[in-house]
């Protein structure tokens, strides 16, 4: 009986709003990436793979409702896989992602 009232404690106290949350990507029109997403808790991750024969440079943003998005820039060489990733201190109901790269 006391394992069923501490498994039924533990089951209570494990957060409810670890759900997933939608990730709706704007990819970039210019250059050919590959774009996957992932979210974990509070955190949103997308993973870029460079599809061009030239170094990109990159920008990515990520938008949670009014939370000023943070640019993240970088490079992204032909061939290479990148992930990017952002926390967010709200609760998160859809992250919006921007996605702008250009040839070096």
């Amino acid at each position: 009986m006391y394992q069923f009232f501490a498994l039924f404690g533990i089951a209570l106290s494990l957060p409810l709003t670890a759900a997933a949350f939608p990730i709706d990507v704007a990819p970039p029109a210019e250059a050919r990436v590959l774009v996957s997403t992932t979210d974990l808790a509070n955190m949103a991750a997308v993973m870029l793979t460079s599809r061009e024969s030239v170094v990109l440079q990159c920008q990515v943003g990520f938008t949670n409702g009014p939370e000023r998005p943070v640019p993240r820039r970088l490079r992204l060489r032909p061939g290479e896989q990148t992930t990017v990733s952002q926390f967010f201190r709200r609760e998160i109901n859809r992250v919006r992602v921007s996605i702008e790269c250009q040839p070096e």
